[in-house]
């Protein structure tokens, strides 16, 4: 599995990194990005991860200009410090909404969850994670 995570703060970008290498050491991060120009490049010049860690409030823009620059079809799982653009960042495909500090337990289960599911479907449908994320 390729990862992408898209964090302006080095820490917390270092911090999520390590969570993930301790969740499953085999878990390659393809990219560490700090802002949405940055992102853009990167998306329009290299291949898509299986996964990106995407926070909302980037240095630049909020994340979402990413969308209108690259085209991006892969799972995305939000992090911010609050959820008032939960609504918004399910609208472009999130499968997650993490809030930050992230709590390992908390990274765990969403990766499981999403190693489960991708693992069921090939090629991974996103829209599949709305009974999971949302149970009726």
């Amino acid at each position: 599995m390729r990862i992408v995570i898209i964090e302006d703060e080095a820490f917390a970008a270092r911090r999520l990194e390590n969570m993930v290498k301790e969740f499953d050491p085999a878990i390659e991060i393809a990219a560490k990005l700090e802002s949405v120009k940055e992102s853009i490049d990167w998306f329009n010049h290299n291949p898509e991860p299986d996964l990106i860690f995407l926070d909302i409030h980037l240095d630049d823009d909020l994340s979402f200009a990413i969308f209108k620059e690259a085209e991006i079809c892969c799972s995305i799982v939000f992090t911010t410090a609050t959820d008032e653009l939960a609504t918004r960042a399910f609208q472009l495909k999130g499968i997650d909404f993490l809030l930050k500090p992230i709590i390992q337990t908390d990274l765990n289960k969403m990766i499981s969850k999403y190693k489960k599911v991708t693992k069921q479907q090939n090629p991974v449908n996103p829209d599949i994670f709305e009974d999971i994320i949302n149970p009726r």
